[in-house]
Protein backbone atom coordinates (compact mmCIF):
# COMPACT_ATOMS: atom_id res chain seq x y z
CA UNK A 1 0.00 0.00 0.00
CA UNK A 2 2.87 2.26 0.95
CA UNK A 3 4.87 1.59 -2.53
CA UNK A 4 1.67 2.34 -4.24
CA UNK A 5 1.39 6.10 -2.78
CA UNK A 6 4.82 6.56 -2.96
CA UNK A 7 4.79 5.59 -6.71
CA UNK A 8 1.62 8.33 -6.91
CA UNK A 9 3.48 11.24 -5.51
CA UNK A 10 6.46 10.22 -7.51
CA UNK A 11 4.26 10.70 -10.55
CA UNK A 12 2.08 13.53 -9.65
CA UNK A 13 5.74 15.44 -8.59
CA UNK A 14 7.15 14.79 -12.03
CA UNK A 15 4.10 15.96 -14.11
CA UNK A 16 4.37 19.27 -11.98
CA UNK A 17 7.42 19.65 -12.88
CA UNK A 18 7.13 19.12 -16.58
CA UNK A 19 3.50 21.44 -16.54
CA UNK A 20 6.02 24.30 -14.39
CA UNK A 21 9.28 24.34 -16.98
CA UNK A 22 6.64 24.69 -19.36
CA UNK A 23 3.52 26.70 -19.18
CA UNK A 24 3.71 27.76 -22.95
CA UNK A 25 2.30 23.95 -23.16
CA UNK A 26 -0.44 24.45 -20.71
CA UNK A 27 -3.48 23.70 -23.10
CA UNK A 28 -1.97 20.88 -25.09
CA UNK A 29 -1.42 19.12 -21.40
CA UNK A 30 -5.26 20.03 -20.56
CA UNK A 31 -6.00 18.32 -23.67
CA UNK A 32 -3.92 14.98 -23.16
CA UNK A 33 -4.90 14.21 -19.90
CA UNK A 34 -7.28 11.83 -20.65
CA UNK A 35 -4.09 10.00 -22.29
CA UNK A 36 -2.22 10.45 -19.75
CA UNK A 37 -4.09 9.35 -17.13
CA UNK A 38 -5.22 6.12 -19.41
CA UNK A 39 -1.12 5.47 -19.74
CA UNK A 40 -0.60 5.97 -16.20
CA UNK A 41 -3.38 3.52 -15.28
CA UNK A 42 -1.47 0.74 -17.66
CA UNK A 43 1.80 1.40 -15.87
CA UNK A 44 0.57 1.82 -12.71
CA UNK A 45 -2.24 0.02 -11.65
CA UNK A 46 -2.16 -2.71 -14.11
CA UNK A 47 -0.08 -4.55 -16.37
CA UNK A 48 -2.10 -6.14 -19.03
CA UNK A 49 0.75 -8.29 -20.30
CA UNK A 50 1.15 -9.85 -17.17
CA UNK A 51 -2.01 -10.53 -15.81
CA UNK A 52 -2.80 -12.41 -19.55
CA UNK A 53 -1.89 -16.00 -19.37
CA UNK A 54 -2.33 -19.23 -18.47
CA UNK A 55 -1.49 -19.34 -14.45
CA UNK A 56 -1.31 -22.54 -12.37
CA UNK A 57 -0.09 -23.89 -8.81
CA UNK A 58 1.35 -27.04 -9.97
CA UNK A 59 5.65 -26.62 -10.39
CA UNK A 60 5.59 -30.49 -11.75
CA UNK A 61 8.42 -30.66 -14.42
CA UNK A 62 9.04 -27.11 -13.30
CA UNK A 63 12.61 -27.49 -11.17
CA UNK A 64 13.28 -24.09 -10.17
CA UNK A 65 9.92 -23.76 -8.50
CA UNK A 66 11.51 -22.95 -5.01
CA UNK A 67 13.17 -19.93 -6.85
CA UNK A 68 9.07 -19.14 -7.52
CA UNK A 69 8.32 -19.27 -3.93
CA UNK A 70 5.41 -21.67 -4.89
CA UNK A 71 7.36 -24.66 -3.71
CA UNK A 72 4.66 -25.48 -1.26
CA UNK A 73 1.78 -27.85 -1.11
CA UNK A 74 -0.73 -26.36 -2.99
CA UNK A 75 -3.99 -27.77 -4.83
CA UNK A 76 -4.29 -28.41 -8.31
CA UNK A 77 -5.89 -25.03 -9.87
CA UNK A 78 -5.55 -23.06 -13.14
CA UNK A 79 -6.32 -19.77 -13.91
CA UNK A 80 -6.76 -18.35 -17.28
CA UNK A 81 -6.98 -14.30 -17.89
CA UNK A 82 -7.86 -11.59 -20.57
CA UNK A 83 -7.69 -8.43 -19.64
CA UNK A 84 -9.22 -5.81 -22.08
CA UNK A 85 -8.91 -2.36 -22.87
CA UNK A 86 -9.71 -0.99 -19.80
CA UNK A 87 -7.67 -2.74 -17.68
CA UNK A 88 -10.79 -5.35 -16.77
CA UNK A 89 -9.55 -8.77 -16.21
CA UNK A 90 -11.72 -12.01 -16.92
CA UNK A 91 -11.36 -15.57 -16.86
CA UNK A 92 -12.03 -19.03 -15.77
CA UNK A 93 -10.47 -20.71 -12.45
CA UNK A 94 -10.90 -24.55 -12.21
CA UNK A 95 -10.36 -26.39 -9.01
CA UNK A 96 -12.02 -30.30 -7.77
CA UNK A 97 -13.27 -28.53 -4.65
CA UNK A 98 -14.58 -25.73 -6.58
CA UNK A 99 -16.29 -27.99 -9.55
CA UNK A 100 -17.77 -30.04 -6.56
CA UNK A 101 -18.87 -27.14 -4.35
CA UNK A 102 -20.72 -26.03 -7.65
CA UNK A 103 -21.58 -28.69 -9.10
CA UNK A 104 -24.83 -27.59 -11.13
CA UNK A 105 -23.01 -25.17 -12.92
CA UNK A 106 -20.34 -25.36 -16.00
CA UNK A 107 -19.71 -21.71 -15.71
CA UNK A 108 -17.30 -21.00 -13.03
CA UNK A 109 -15.45 -17.31 -13.46
CA UNK A 110 -12.36 -15.50 -11.91
CA UNK A 111 -12.45 -11.76 -12.67
CA UNK A 112 -11.21 -8.40 -11.58
CA UNK A 113 -13.20 -4.96 -12.04
CA UNK A 114 -11.22 -1.86 -13.63
CA UNK A 115 -9.22 -0.58 -11.62
CA UNK A 116 -9.56 3.12 -10.50
CA UNK A 117 -7.63 5.69 -8.45
CA UNK A 118 -8.95 4.22 -5.25
CA UNK A 119 -5.93 1.02 -6.65
CA UNK A 120 -3.44 3.10 -5.28
CA UNK A 121 -4.72 3.26 -1.78
CA UNK A 122 -6.66 -0.49 -1.51
CA UNK A 123 -5.60 -3.73 -2.71
CA UNK A 124 -6.92 -5.01 -6.10
CA UNK A 125 -9.87 -7.81 -6.07
CA UNK A 126 -10.87 -11.01 -7.28
CA UNK A 127 -13.90 -12.36 -7.54
CA UNK A 128 -14.95 -16.08 -7.89
CA UNK A 129 -17.90 -16.12 -9.82
CA UNK A 130 -21.22 -18.82 -10.71
CA UNK A 131 -23.84 -18.67 -12.78
CA UNK A 132 -27.03 -19.11 -10.88
CA UNK A 133 -30.26 -17.95 -11.80
CA UNK A 134 -29.16 -16.03 -15.28
CA UNK A 135 -26.66 -13.93 -13.30
CA UNK A 136 -23.17 -14.37 -11.71
CA UNK A 137 -23.39 -14.69 -8.31
CA UNK A 138 -20.63 -13.62 -6.47
CA UNK A 139 -18.69 -17.01 -4.25
CA UNK A 140 -15.57 -16.08 -3.24
CA UNK A 141 -13.11 -12.84 -3.00
CA UNK A 142 -9.42 -12.51 -2.87
CA UNK A 143 -7.31 -9.45 -3.00
CA UNK A 144 -3.85 -9.32 -4.75
CA UNK A 145 -1.32 -9.49 -2.22
CA UNK A 146 1.76 -9.56 -4.71
CA UNK A 147 3.12 -9.49 -8.37
CA UNK A 148 6.04 -9.96 -9.48
CA UNK A 149 6.64 -9.32 -13.45
CA UNK A 150 10.07 -10.45 -13.50
CA UNK A 151 8.95 -14.11 -12.38
CA UNK A 152 5.94 -14.39 -13.96
CA UNK A 153 4.08 -15.33 -10.04
CA UNK A 154 0.94 -13.43 -8.46
CA UNK A 155 -0.25 -14.35 -4.90
CA UNK A 156 -3.93 -14.22 -3.82
CA UNK A 157 -5.37 -13.72 -0.39
CA UNK A 158 -8.78 -14.87 0.62
CA UNK A 159 -11.01 -12.37 2.23
CA UNK A 160 -14.36 -14.13 1.89
CA UNK A 161 -15.07 -18.22 0.70
CA UNK A 162 -18.80 -18.69 0.59
CA UNK A 163 -18.26 -22.85 0.34
CA UNK A 164 -14.61 -22.77 2.22
CA UNK A 165 -13.03 -24.88 -0.97
CA UNK A 166 -10.06 -22.43 -1.92
CA UNK A 167 -6.68 -22.21 0.19
CA UNK A 168 -6.33 -18.95 2.36
CA UNK A 169 -3.28 -17.88 0.25
CA UNK A 170 -2.60 -19.23 -3.49
CA UNK A 171 0.26 -18.35 -5.32
CA UNK A 172 0.22 -18.69 -9.13
CA UNK A 173 2.90 -18.65 -11.70
CA UNK A 174 2.35 -18.29 -15.49
CA UNK A 175 2.62 -20.77 -18.33
CA UNK A 176 4.07 -23.43 -16.15
CA UNK A 177 4.85 -26.91 -18.17
CA UNK A 178 2.32 -29.38 -16.45
CA UNK A 179 -0.45 -26.55 -17.06
CA UNK A 180 -1.63 -28.58 -20.04
CA UNK A 181 -2.02 -31.67 -18.43
CA UNK A 182 -3.79 -29.76 -14.66
CA UNK A 183 -5.80 -28.16 -17.55
CA UNK A 184 -7.14 -31.47 -19.25
CA UNK A 185 -7.67 -33.26 -15.66
CA UNK A 186 -9.35 -30.81 -13.84
CA UNK A 187 -11.19 -30.10 -17.08
CA UNK A 188 -12.53 -33.99 -17.37
CA UNK A 189 -12.98 -33.98 -13.41
CA UNK A 190 -15.06 -30.80 -13.62
CA UNK A 191 -17.25 -32.28 -16.58
CA UNK A 192 -18.47 -35.16 -14.03
CA UNK A 193 -18.94 -33.02 -11.19
CA UNK A 194 -22.99 -32.90 -11.99
CA UNK A 195 -23.55 -36.96 -12.32
CA UNK A 196 -21.53 -37.36 -9.51
CA UNK A 197 -23.97 -35.13 -7.78
CA UNK A 198 -26.93 -36.53 -8.79
CA UNK A 199 -25.38 -39.73 -7.92
CA UNK A 200 -24.50 -38.54 -4.31
CA UNK A 201 -28.78 -37.36 -3.91
CA UNK A 202 -29.79 -41.06 -5.26
CA UNK A 203 -27.57 -43.15 -2.48
CA UNK A 204 -29.31 -40.67 -0.25
CA UNK A 205 -32.53 -41.00 -1.08
CA UNK A 206 -32.10 -44.77 -0.85
CA UNK A 207 -30.73 -44.66 2.53
CA UNK A 208 -33.92 -42.64 3.46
Amino acid sequence: MNNKIISLLKYFAVYCLGFLTNLSGFLDNVTNIPNSYEEFKKVYLYDAELFSGNWSTNTEYFFTGEELGIGFEQPKITMSIDVNEFGELSGELLSKKVCDALPLTWIISMGSPEPGLKSFIFDRSFFLKQLKGGKMETVAEFYLVHANDRKQVIELKRIHDKWNVLPETIRFAKNLPAYDDDFKELSDYCAESPQRFRDKLKKLSVVE
